[in-house]
């Protein structure tokens, strides 16, 4: 049965079978969408255990039906068709470019060739493709369970989910169950709905009602000789003064029961979001820029706000004055009621198809203005990178480009608003000069009187109010399903890291760590972590050397369990980590890494932010622990100074010493230092490691340093090297080893010899 990367459709099948291929035996499909020349085309590469096939072509899709999701296939035009046999195959990889990539097979000669080209987004589904075909070529089995997990393209219409973890399309989603969940948000306050709805209902159709005393009655039954009420005027007047009145108190009820659930919905939302957010795993967070992030919580949460604010209760309110003019205008003059209800429908389906196109400028809209935000975020949290190198002018140009973007899709989105608005209020103006010429015409041939024509030409000029609320709600409403639809990707979301349904509970770990054949991958084929394992004893200090991106800060970001391990399986103290739970973990174990990060908020709330309840005295003696008491003491409010936006500034090397007070005061039975002395100097480093000599004492240390100095005491050292374990050792046993260990051990005397001289 074969497996899809990609969608493949009959039609595919169908040109695959007129050249011989038996489909039923194909096994894994993938699709490209460049040709050689970098334009776009429709490749899909597919293989059986004897052959893979490259059909190129175009597709071509019929017109999408009312009703439909997605449109459906039509036809291909195959433009080319390869077949190559996997025994004359060695191997297939990938070859990536800045912007593109390529699908790529060595023959058995040694012999490289292109099998298609594509963009670089569909990396990661080429590489899961090359690995089956690789394994298949060699007779190794294949394990399919990530495949069946990950599924990140939609099944209807192919395209790529924005969130892999939350399987929901953006162009198929349902919209009406988007607004059926946002209503839902009222289930709280179901008692002030009903009232807003009922004091809504009363209030409209009172001013709907309004026209049959002031015009209709008026002068039909009042001023007209013979009337029912002839002469009763101040009856009539009082009528009239009566349904206003009560028209405006309930209406104003009513506003004030929608100013008070509205924003207590929206601000419901906002904290669902982020509570949302806070639940994701840490991997959610370094594949998001921050501008992008809080977007969604505020300016979608703003849109949101306006759904409820505008598009309930005005669509209430109109949707109740429509239905209750047609039935009136029915009643007076069915003639030209019909006339003016298929006119105004007809205007409603051409603002509809509107509406409906503007959803995707608003996505874009949306796409842009976040990419915008994200490169000011960018570039406000990294001034002193861009002032140390005197890129002002590069960054504004570089925000120029993403604002214009945005720029030009808004202009695009008020250009076709400012198109479609006048071309309505015409066709408005049209059908009440209609409707007043055929009444005039009717009143005359004694079909009704005139009393009954001018409230018909009230009700026609009613209908602007709900048109004009309908001209303008589907491009709010398009504003908004799409925000929802983006908010709810984010509270749907499932983290990747999940605690276990019966974790188990132990107050106290002793710290025996081990790494069981793990391997690890942030993008899918590319393992960072190849089948690495060790142990790490309780109460001793392990080291973890290697150059720069050699897997060190994922091993420790693995053993804290911010990522789960793609193979093998970690334990501490003989329970899987998998199993332990959250709180466990976090409380036995402490991070300090290179990347400090101080919140906004005064010194000694940083130091305690992992234990809120900690005393005075326990902050202080962490901060002397960390060495920092001495800087902290000299600032103008010692311990209760601000620091963070606005307020006093620290160097490096000082939000480190925090940064290792904050971990201090935790007292974790592990602690991990991720390069925790890296921005300090070597007489304040030297009394860090005395500091983390005394911490030794019962605890577990886990330590990286590119300064093999520091590493010297460790019980145990391991060298790591594009992921894989090289080596392990005490610091003399690696010395007189003479390998990876020993060579980057020379390499850093020989520097700091050079330096000196």
């Amino acid at each position: 049965m074969m497996k899809f990367f990609d969608i493949m459709h009959p039609e595919i099948l169908q040109q695959l079978q007129k050249r011989g291929v038996m489909t039923d035996e194909l096994l894994y499909c993938v699709k490209s969408d460049l040709d050689g020349e970098g334009c776009y085309i429709d490749t899909y590469v597919t293989f059986c255990k004897d052959e893979l096939y490259v059909i190129t072509g175009y597709e071509k899709y019929a017109k999408k039906k009312r009703g439909e999701k997605a449109k459906s296939l039509e036809d291909f035009d195959v433009t080319d068709f390869d077949l190559y046999a996997l025994k004359n195959i060695k191997r297939l990889y990938v070859d990536r470019y800045q912007n593109a990539a390529r699908l790529m097979a060595e023959d058995v000669n040694g012999k490289e060739f292109a099998l298609s080209r594509f963009s670089l987004g569909f990396s990661d589904k080429f590489e899961k493709f090359c690995q089956r075909v690789n394994s298949t070529i060699d007779g190794t089995p294949i394990d399919d369970r990530l495949l069946e997990e990950s599924k990140i393209y939609c099944p209807v219409c192919g395209e790529r989910f924005p969130d892999p973890n939350r399987p929901v399309c953006p162009y198929c989603v349902d919209k009406h169950s988007i607004f059926l969940r946002l209503m839902g948000m009222f289930k709280e306050f179901r008692a002030e709905v009903i009232l807003m709805i009922v004091t809504l209902a009363i209030s409209t159709a009172l001013s709907v009602l309004a026209p049959v005393f002031s015009a209709q009655m008026l002068y039909d039954e009042v001023l007209t000789k013979g009337g029912k009420y002839y002469g009763q005027i101040m009856l009539i007047v009082f009528l009239i003064i009566t349904v206003d009145l009560l028209s405006m108190i309930i209406r104003v009820v009513s506003g004030i029961i929608t100013s008070r659930i509205t924003p207590m919905v929206t601000h419901k939302l906002r904290a669902k979001i982020f509570a949302s957010l806070q639940n994701l795993s840490y991997e959610f967070f370094t594949s998001k820029q921050t501008g992008s992030l809080m977007s969604r919580v505020d300016r979608d949460s703003q849109n949101i706000y306006w759904f409820f604010t505008d598009i309930v209760p005005y669509g209430l309110r109109n949707i109740v004055t429509i239905i209750g003019i047609t039935v009136i205008m029915m009643i007076i003059s069915p003639i030209l009621a019909l006339s003016t209800i298929l006119s105004v429908a007809l205007i409603n389906v051409v603002q509809t198809r509107f509406a409906r196109s503007q959803r995707k400028y608003y996505r874009k809209s949306d796409i842009a203005t976040r990419s915008a935000n994200s490169v000011l975020s960018d570039v406000m949290n990294g001034q002193r990178v861009v002032k140390a190198f005197a890129k002002e002018d590069e960054e504004s140009q570089r925000y120029n480009l993403k604002n214009t973007a945005a720029f030009e899709v808004s202009v695009r989105i008020n250009e076709r608003v400012a198109n479609t608005s006048p071309f309505i209020w015409a066709a408005l103006r049209f059908i009440n000069q209609s409707v007043f010429c055929l009444g005039a015409y009717m009143v005359i041939k004694g079909y009704i009187q005139f009393g009954a024509l001018a409230a018909l030409i009230s009700y026609t000029n009613m209908t602007y109010e709900p048109m004009h609320f309908f001209s303008w709600i589907g491009d709010r409403w398009a504003r908004c399903i799409d925000a929802a639809s983006r908010m709810f990707e984010i509270i749907d979301s499932e983290p990747t890291v999940k605690e276990s349904d019966h974790p188990v509970s132990v107050k106290e770990l002793r710290g025996d760590i081990e790494l069981k054949n793990v391997t690890f991958e942030y993008e899918a084929g590319l393992p960072v972590i190849k089948d690495v394992s060790f142990k790490v004893e309780a109460g001793h200090m392990f080291g973890i050397v290697g150059k720069t991106g050699a897997g060190k800060s994922t091993i420790i970001n693995l053993m804290a369990r911010l990522y789960d391990v793609t193979g093998g399986e970690i334990t501490i103290d003989g329970y899987p980590i998998k199993e332990l739970s959250f709180a466990d973990i976090r409380r036995n174990i402490g991070v300090v890494s290179q990347e400090t990060y101080l919140f906004i908020g005064s010194i000694a709330d940083n130091i305690r932010y992992a234990r809120p309840d900690a005393t005075m005295e326990e902050v202080i003696q962490a901060a002397k622990s960390a060495y920092a008491h001495e800087f902290i003491s000299r600032l103008p409010n010692g311990y209760n100074t601000m620091i963070g936006e606005s307020n006093v500034n620290l160097s490096g090397g000082e939000k480190q010493r925090i940064s290792i007070a904050r971990a201090m005061i935790q007292k974790p039975n592990i602690l991990i230092l991720d390069e925790a002395t890296a921005s300090m100097d070597t007489r304040t480093e030297r009394k860090i490691q005395s500091a983390i000599d005394d911490l030794k004492k019962g605890r577990t240390i886990i330590s990286i340093a590119h300064r093999l100095s520091t590493l010297r005491d460790a019980d145990m050292l391991c060298v790591i090297e594009n992921g894989e374990l090289k080596e392990m050792g005490t610091h003399d046993e690696l010395i007189r080893k003479k390998g990876k260990y020993f060579e980057l051990y020379r390499l850093q005397a020989q520097a700091l010899q050079f330096m000196q001289e």
